[in-house]
């Protein structure tokens, strides 16, 4: 297998989850489009506010409502190219990762093929999931803006049922990558991270802590190359977030359908 050299599933580690992050970022068929949309996204963003810039700092106020509407227009714009951007970046790497962790690498085309096929489950099983964690946050505002005190020690109380909700539907949108429906994901997600919370959160944590300063002095560095620096230093964090998070989802799943083998895991195959 492209990402763990062929060893089983149950076997991978905390380390296993950092190591395939790095090994990610190296991989041409997975940073190429991935840097190619941020690239796309800059130029979107720098040919919608570099101009007003220029026209705010040496224009004159004559045309002060011409700019206003012109910089409103920018930010939606800018807004738009992000939204979609992140979307195809969110497909692409998530699928990716899931075919390369049982098999070879896929190709560009193979990997956007797949996307073809997938994106509505992915997509709707991360909505799924998100309106489940935005609900916790709202109610628990909610409570803080009536109780007062009490308002606030139940907001903490769902703020911990939020991580724990999450871990526990964290797998939903690699089920959905990996063949199941949108439901079903996040149904599925639910039944096999029953005892397998205290890992992903720590593994997640753990891998954040490691990614998180190194994609901090890449940023640094790389964010001083005009247009393409910015959209590099995304490109190798997502890799370490992708591969960590693939390498979390095949360990539950190949531990899980190794204690119940009669009752195998939609979409995720045997790499035991």
């Amino acid at each position: 297998m492209a990402l763990y050299g062929g060893r089983p599933a149950r076997e991978l580690t905390l380390n296993d989850a950092i190591m395939t992050g790095f090994r990610m970022s190296i991989q041409v068929n997975f940073i190429v489009p991935i840097l190619v949309i941020g690239v796309i996204i800059n130029a979107i963003v720098y040919a919608a506010f570099v101009p007003l810039l220029v026209n705010l700092v040496v224009g004159d106020s004559s045309g002060s409502e011409v700019i206003g509407g012109e910089v409103i227009a920018g930010i939606v714009g800018a807004l738009v190219a992000g939204l979609i951007g992140g979307v195809l970046l969110n497909l692409y790497g998530q699928v990716w990762a899931t075919m390369a962790s049982v098999g070879t690498a896929p190709t560009i085309q193979e990997a956007f093929a797949r996307v073809a096929l997938r994106w509505v489950a992915i997509l709707g099983a991360g909505i799924i999931v998100a309106g489940v964690g935005l609900g916790f946050f709202i109610v628990g505002g909610i409570l803080v803006a009536l109780l007062g005190g009490i308002g606030f020690v139940l907001f903490l109380v769902a703020i911990v049922a939020s991580i724990y909700i999450g871990a526990r539907l964290s797998l939903a949108g690699w089920l959905a990558a990996d063949g199941a429906a949108a439901m079903d994901a996040v149904r599925k997600s639910w039944e096999i991270t029953a005892s397998k919370v205290l890992m992903i959160i720590g593994w997640s944590i753990a891998a954040g802590i490691v990614f998180g300063i190194v994609g901090a002095i890449l940023g640094t560095v790389l964010g001083i190359i005009p247009l393409v620096g910015t959209p590099l230093a995304t490109a190798i964090g997502t890799a370490f977030g992708f591969g960590s998070g693939v390498t979390i989802y095949r360990k539950v799943t190949a531990e899980v359908s190794a204690a119940a083998p009669g009752a195998p895991v939609p979409g995720a195959p045997s790499m035991g």
